[in-house]
């Protein structure tokens, strides 16, 4: 998603080959929602089950999740809602903070859903923030009260039920709130969910079989034909329904695929390797901040022409943007965990039980 926004924002139009090439790899980047979303079905689901049985079973997950998610999240509305306005003209300051209920209540995907625009475009991508908030709430008691068969054809249903609801909202609404509410994404979430649950059932991953490989293999080949007759820039929103499932089984056959490779794998060796864990554990700041930088880097006229062109080609222009950008988020990152994430995930120790363990390798 920051090669995403890093592209889109920063003024690069492609004129060469090269150039479109960088535009292409850029513009595939919302995917990366798409995997978000899966991954959280997977991990929060697991943590669920296998703590399912503890009396505190809720005051466990919301407690760490509330340490986890929310003061990041309210840090930054405090910012953009009540102090930033003390520096603007009344008029910015009114368009800054007309909707700022939205936020502060987890439902500005559905104000987005509904009216187009509305939203502080600095703070637009806390839709997809929405969405897991919302799925927080709800799981648990779901996981809580269906067994793991009950849980796994939920999770069946929920997948066709998304594409069924994708195509009633974007034919009775809009395309975009087809993609920013809840529901027109569990396909995601339910697929990580289901892995999660085959993980825990008799012989574990093992189970599937070639499943994996099968739907990679299957989900890669329909993608590649969509692109090839529609193209990455498609909008076309019957493509677009069938795209994010697409990538739902597709970001969950590589779990799978991932979980199931050798330890000492290639695979294995790069996912574990230093630079993903350490964007991993900053991963959150990133994205909150990335956002709302490339956009204030736009506002103040960085973008990519400030840097001479190589040969027709701006990406010497791209690459400084997006190195200023990145570096500017990873410094907001790094302060963001200093001052806010640890002191509060420090006390998660006064959380008694456990949330449960990790899902073991197959």
């Amino acid at each position: 998603m920051l090669w995403h926004h890093f592209v889109i924002y920063s003024g690069f139009a492609p004129s060469v080959l090269f150039d479109h090439i960088l535009w292409e790899t850029g513009s595939l980047g919302w995917v990366g929602v798409d995997l978000f979303f899966v991954l959280s079905g997977f991990l929060i689901t697991g943590i669920l089950y296998d703590s399912r049985s503890s009396a505190r079973y809720y005051v466990n997950f919301f407690g760490r999740r509330a340490l986890r998610i929310l003061p990041l999240y309210y840090v930054v509305l405090a910012i953009a809602f009540l102090i930033l306005p003390a520096f603007l003209d009344q008029q910015s300051a009114d368009w800054l903070t007309r909707d700022q209920a939205w936020f502060w209540s987890y439902l500005v995907n559905f104000k987005m859903a509904t009216e187009v625009g509305a939203e502080p475009i600095h703070l637009g991508h806390f839709w997809s923030l929405a969405i897991e908030e919302q799925f927080y709430l709800i799981w648990p008691f779901v996981v809580r009260m269906l067994s793991r068969r009950r849980l796994l054809l939920l999770c069946i249903l929920c997948f066709f039920a998304a594409i069924l609801l994708r195509v009633i909202i974007t034919l009775w609404i809009s395309p975009l709130a087809a993609d920013v509410l809840m529901p027109t994404r569990m396909d995601a979430l339910a697929a990580g969910a289901a892995l999660a649950l085959v993980a825990r059932g008799a012989g574990g991953l093992q189970s599937l079989g070639r499943w994996p490989g099968a739907t990679l293999a299957f989900s890669l080949g329909v993608g590649v034909l969509l692109l090839a007759v529609h193209g990455v820039r498609n909008i076309d929103p019957l493509i677009r329904i069938l795209e994010h499932s697409l990538l739902a089984a597709t970001f969950a056959a590589l779990i799978a695929m991932a979980l199931l490779s050798a330890r000492g794998s290639v695979l294995r060796l790069v996912l574990g390797s230093v630079p993903l864990v350490v964007l991993g554990k900053y991963s959150y700041a990133l994205y909150v901040f990335h956002h709302p930088i490339v956009l204030l880097m736009q506002d103040f006229g960085v973008q990519v022409h400030l840097v001479p062109s190589v040969f027709g080609s701006q990406w010497p222009g791209l690459a400084v943007f997006s190195a200023i950008a990145a570096a500017l988020s990873f410094v907001c990152a790094l302060l963001s965990w200093r001052f806010v994430e640890a002191p509060m995930l420090r006390l998660k120790r006064y959380l008694n039980g456990s949330e449960g363990e990790r899902p073991r390798n197959p």
